[in-house]
């Protein structure tokens, strides 16, 4: 068994390297901390051999743009997205058009996979180890310090702060007890589907209702389109399947009736982009009193507020949380306090304490509200009953002004 403590003495360790994880490990390391960059440098340990990129797409609206525009990385991804002019809602059945909504503000879908790739150019060598399966993280009983256990039977005992950037079944998430994820009676199937000659779908964001599946059509460039295929009752073979070509399949026969060139944008997808899962959230009533930290660890990203796709604002909002948590460190953590605490673990577990509680006091009731609004609004997606359907509306319009309105957020600057 390997323990690392000398080597990452000081270090940030970030547990999870998906876009959560890695937007933070950027903005610890784009923040102007001077004398303090090396004292605060972060490690990313992320479980799969290389970059990851599941779900295909990702939706960024003009909050996670800004978040982005903090990163210093925001140009070069618009350059691989068209900017979205709305949303289109149809019924596939009949034909009926039920909603059709103007974007007036910045939305655009990127490739997961070049968002990820991205941030991680932005880190230098040695930032990220991949590999790194995280089995626990426990705190040492006398100093409180983290003791991040992997799989491998090495120990990391860290002087630092541990942030779980790893996803809704977080590991870090365990031991701030938060509540267990619930999971939704909707599974969805996501894909990337390439047209070399192009294809016709515009710059529009479409969704396709039929019977039993929510399908939502999203173009990235003029060449390559992202869909996503909600089910409310998909093939018991396909439930915990990992088998991509049976995914397809019973995906394409849950499509009956569906346009044929919408039927083939699924049998000519990139099967090896192709997941099936099923969707889940944290209660938002949960979130009111959740305790984010425990002495130097704390959550970030879908391990804090996995939300339902209904508002497309997970990734966003993980943005949000990278360019706040590192703003609020930046508070407690001057170059005064760290020159001072060098060699005093006190005086850095309370400067590293006092961040981290910043931290969760300004994130709470924006997560809080914005998954709020994300789960009313997959209810009401879900409401069969007339009475249902206004009752939740009558809601929204008193809790929510503009139901547009988390769109305009702005999270700051580094």
């Amino acid at each position: 068994m390997a323990t690392w403590e000398g080597e990452l003495h000081g270090i940030i360790i970030i547990v999870g390297g998906g876009i959560c994880g890695l937007a933070t490990a950027v903005a610890l390391h784009r923040y102007d901390y001077s004398s303090l960059a090396d004292c605060i440098r972060s490690l990313v340990l992320e479980r799969a051999e290389s970059l990851r990129a599941t779900g295909a797409g990702i939706s960024i609206h003009a909050n996670g743009w800004r978040a982005l525009d903090q990163l210093k990385i925001g140009d070069e991804l618009r350059k691989l997205a068209v900017p979205l002019s709305g949303m289109d809602k149809r019924e596939v059945h009949g034909g009926r058009t039920i909603v059709v909504v103007p974007y007036r503000s910045e939305v655009r879908c990127l490739k997961r996979s070049d968002l990820v790739e991205t941030l991680a150019k932005q880190l230098p060598a040695g930032y990220i180890r991949f590999g790194c399966q995280v089995e626990d993280v426990s705190l040492e009983p006398i100093t409180r310090f983290p003791i991040v256990s992997t799989s491998d039977g090495s120990t990391i005992k860290a002087k630092q702060l541990v942030i779980g950037c790893d996803g809704a079944k977080s590991v870090v998430a365990k031991l701030l007890s938060l509540k267990a994820t619930k999971y939704l009676p909707t599974w969805a199937a996501r894909s990337l589907t390439t047209y070399p000659g192009g294809h016709h779908y515009g710059n529009r964001f479409q969704i396709l209702i039929g019977n039993g599946i929510n399908f939502r059509l999203i173009p990235i460039d003029d060449k390559l389109v992202c869909f996503n295929a909600h089910m409310s009752q998909p093939p018991k073979e396909c439930i915990g399947s990992k088998d991509v070509n049976l995914i397809q399949q019973a995906t394409l026969q849950m499509m009956q009736g569906f346009p044929e060139d919408v039927v083939d944008l699924v049998r000519r997808c990139d099967i090896t982009s192709l997941s099936f899962t099923q969707l889940c959230y944290r209660a938002p009533w949960h979130m009111i009193l959740e305790k984010f930290h425990e002495g130097m660890v704390t959550v970030a990203g879908d391990a804090m507020h996995v939300m339902g796709p209904f508002l497309g604002q997970g990734g966003s909002c993980g943005l949000e949380d990278a360019i706040v948590l590192a703003r609020c460190l930046a508070k407690t953590m001057s170059s005064e306090r760290i020159n001072d605490t060098a060699n005093d673990d006190k005086k850095m577990v309370k400067s590293v304490n006092e961040g981290i509680r910043l931290y969760v006091k300004e994130r709470r009731w924006r997560i809080v509200m914005l998954s709020l609004q994300t789960f009313l609004t997959g209810s009401l997606n879900a409401a069969s009953s007339r009475f249902r359907k206004m009752f939740i509306r009558a809601v929204m319009v008193v809790l929510f002004r503009s139901k547009y309105r988390h769109y305009n957020y702005d999270c700051g600057s580094l």
